[in-house]
């Protein structure tokens, strides 16, 4: 008797139902295999017979299923093979994906299901990488420690981001832009510090990512909107009140102050300056590039005036200002207060730039020395002193002074104004 052949085929249209011998320890077993909804199909069974009856069965079934389809037009059929088709590795069935695709289309609110799923992906997927947002904070600040930055920078980063840290506990990937946007919204601050906090977040979300906390891309913080900031007026000191305030000074504040005012230096650079970078001989003093806000290292020249201020004060080396920041502040502003001058914010500065370019009516010139772009300077300073306010302002000196000779680089005698 003839060996029966296999496999076993059993067809209804392009259906196909194939049955096999599958040898099992020494004895025939029979499988039945066929392809549902993209998925295959193995059926076993201990008798040849029982196989023959599932495949005719599952074979009219299928193939009436697939006349079902085929009675739907060739475009709507072409689709319906296709989605079998591209669900077939994931293993879910056609009606399941289109059920659930339905119900996530409702949540989403016509929201793309694509978005939705990266969204989750960037979010959820490194939720247990990512650190809590303060340990983040602590990072980037040791960071900027290692990296040179001064301690006046690393203080300012290390006030705004650690409030941040203390309101979202949270691992700093699920800190989303909504929130960050409120958060600086309700700072109780101006604009301009709420401006500086925006800065600083995006510097945080940008060391994050570099650290592998974030995803690659734009971070939550990129698209922070700005603040907008309104002009302030220039407030700037009068003569008499310069000479006010240098006769009431201590001792330790006569320099600092006259830095300010004659040479225009940031408080900042005051604070970092050492005496060893004034150079009373050359007639100039040195702001290194680490120590200026602009990063560019700049030469400031020393005044008449300036030089017979700092003269008697001169050391070899050491930090102009021995106080702490907060307390130099303090110390300042007490002595207004004492000398009856109204203390205005940065009005040192922006009274020795106003002057100088009344004095010297070069904006470039200025812009330099301050460090400065010249529009700042042309658009901030200009017009708002007489030249001869100027004369007065660069002819203050000490009452032990002698008679002050020309300012550094130019060709004008200040008017003295003796202060004592």
């Amino acid at each position: 008797m003839k060996k029966k052949a296999f496999p076993i085929v059993f067809k209804n249209g392009s259906v196909a139902v194939k049955v096999y011998r599958t040898p099992t320890h020494g004895c025939d077993s029979f499988t039945v295999v066929y392809y549902h909804n993209g998925q295959r199909v193995r059926k076993s069974f201990s008798d040849l017979e029982s196989a023959k009856t599932e495949a005719d069965l599952a074979c009219k079934k299928l193939g009436t299923a697939e006349a079902e389809v085929l009675t739907l037009t060739s475009e709507d059929r072409a689709a319906y093979l296709r989605a079998v088709r591209l669900l077939a590795e994931s293993g879910v069935a056609l009606e399941l994906a289109v059920m659930q695709f339905v119900e996530a289309a409702r949540v989403l609110e016509g929201g793309s299901l694509v978005e939705a799923a990266r969204f989750y992906a960037k979010h959820h997927n490194a939720r247990k990488a990512a650190p809590l947002t303060p340990a983040v904070v602590e990072e980037l600040l040791a960071a900027k420690v290692k990296e040179g930055f001064s301690e006046r920078h690393v203080a300012d980063l290390r006030g705004r981001l650690t409030a941040f840290g203390k309101r979202f506990g949270a691992p700093i990937n699920l800190v989303l832009a909504a929130e960050l946007q409120d958060y600086l919204r309700d700072l109780p601050t101006g604009p301009r510090s709420k401006n500086n906090t925006r800065k600083a977040l995006k510097s945080l979300f940008r060391f994050a990512q570099s650290r592998g906390y974030l995803s690659k891309g734009e971070t939550e913080a990129a698209s922070l909107p700005k603040f907008k900031e309104t002009k302030q007026a220039i407030g700037i000191f009068s003569p008499d009140e310069m000479g006010l305030l240098l006769a009431a000074a201590d001792a330790d504040l006569v320099a600092p102050l006259a830095l300010g005012g004659f040479a225009g230096l940031r408080r900042a650079e005051i604070m970092r300056l050492d005496w060893s970078e004034v150079d009373l001989v050359g007639g100039h003093i040195v702001i290194q590039a680490n120590k200026a806000k602009t990063g560019s290292r700049r030469l400031v020249p020393i005044s008449a005036n300036l030089r017979a201020w700092l003269e008697p004060l001169r050391k070899e080396r050491g930090l102009v200002v021995a106080d702490s920041d907060g307390h130099f502040a303090l110390r300042v502003s007490q002595t207004a207060t004492a000398a009856g001058v109204e203390w205005k914010q940065n009005a040192l500065r922006h009274s020795y730039i106003s002057y100088r370019v009344a004095q010297t009516q070069n904006v470039a010139q200025v812009s330099l020395e301050a460090g400065n772009t010249p529009q700042i300077v042309f658009s901030n300073y200009r017009e708002l002193v007489r030249p001869v306010e100027a004369e007065k302002w660069f002819g203050i000196v000490p009452p032990t002074a002698p008679e002050v000779g020309k300012v550094v680089a130019l060709e004008q005698e200040p008017a003295q104004v003796v202060v004592g």
